[in-house]
């Protein structure tokens, strides 16, 4: 079941938020990053003409927030990430606490990172076109601004809003700008 492997797979810690069912498990990511690392993509490595220096972790929502976890324990395992909409708030905000204790530990990110966000994510009185509960587009631009405060040398980064759209209708052109900005042609 889809919901099922992105909840348990894609989610940093078990602390899954209060409206999961009694019964549902989160906090498997390191394992699902494990699994990327040591089956996927040597998986596709032996059997499709890929280049590894040009990896890119696409995700959204959930997936995003699999993809921060990655970018901050072990950014290497991709070069490019297209973060769309990620679930910061997940778990009183674990993955700004990565980004934080990578910070920390680290002078340098090297990486090509495109973020995105629907701007029908915000918090705004009297529009809500989807079940919104917190802040996304705050929370993305926080996100960028810690980003862009460390300074490092090797990190490029980009963030977009997309005007009229929220968080069931932005990933495709979400995707396809952060294809775009990632792989231009240069």
């Amino acid at each position: 079941d889809g919901a099922v492997s992105r909840q348990r797979d894609y989610t940093p810690t078990p602390n899954g938020p209060s409206t999961a069912p009694a019964n549902a498990v989160h906090g498997q990511a390191r394992a699902y990053q494990e699994y990327l690392r040591n089956q996927v993509k040597p998986f596709i490595a032996a059997r499709y003409r890929a280049d590894p220096a040009r990896t890119i972790f696409l995700g959204h929502s959930y997936g995003a927030l699999l993809g921060m976890q990655i970018l901050f324990t072990e950014p290497g395992l991709f070069n490019s990430y297209i973060l769309g909409s990620p679930s910061l708030w997940y778990d009183k905000r674990h993955a700004l606490k990565l980004e934080a204790s990578y910070a920390k530990q680290n002078r340098d990110l090297t990486a090509n990172v495109y973020l995105y966000v629907g701007a029908y994510e915000a918090l705004r009185k009297g529009v809500r076109r989807y079940n919104q509960t917190v802040d996304m587009v705050a929370d993305n631009q926080a996100l960028e601004t810690a980003l862009q405060s460390r300074k490092y040398p090797s990190l490029k980064l980009k963030s977009a809003v997309l005007n009229d759209e929220d968080h069931l209708t932005v990933a495709p052109r979400g995707f396809t700008q952060g294809m775009k900005y990632l792989l231009s042609a240069h």
